[in-house]
């Protein structure tokens, strides 16, 4: 099955490595984020407001968050390696179409200054691959930008 391959830019965050490690390697800090944007009325900067509306309930634990999508049922993304503080790899677990992995990796770069790349494979049909080869490439800067404008130390 044909793959695309595609990493982000390298982008940087004003918090320590430790910090922003814990948030994103625990799904349960990560439900907790998302529950309090919802609170203080940033989902539409987040553009949560449009994905909510196909999502009927999620779930988190420390290693999957589970969301239950209309039409599509429940689809699961999955930690499935860790490696303190500077790897964290996520994948599916089967439920959608499209079998991927997810890098994220961290450099420290000094105490307030964590470096962050994003590297993602997916493997799909050919007519998928034409269809969202650019927008992944475009999404996954989009979304390692949106990485860095999470509050790590305030989350602790």
């Amino acid at each position: 099955m044909p793959a695309i391959n595609t990493t982000s830019e390298i982008f940087k965050i004003n918090s320590p490595i430790q910090d922003v490690y814990a948030l994103l390697s625990d799904f349960n800090k990560i439900g907790r984020l998302f529950e309090m944007a919802k609170k203080m009325g940033m989902a539409n900067s987040m553009q949560l407001d449009k994905i909510s509306e196909k999502i009927e309930g999620t779930r988190f634990t420390e290693d999957a968050c589970y969301v239950q999508v209309k039409g599509m049922g429940e689809i699961a993304v999955k930690l499935i390696e860790k490696e303190e503080p500077k790897l964290i790899k996520l994948g599916g677990d089967g439920g959608i179409p499209v079998e991927f992995n997810l890098w994220i990796q961290l450099l420290e770069n000094g105490p307030y200054h964590t470096r962050l790349k994003l590297t993602l494979h997916a493997e799909m049909n050919l007519m998928m691959k034409m269809m969202l080869k650019g927008k992944l490439e475009k999404g996954i800067n989009q979304f390692a930008e949106g990485l860095t404008k999470i509050p790590y130390s305030m989350l602790k």
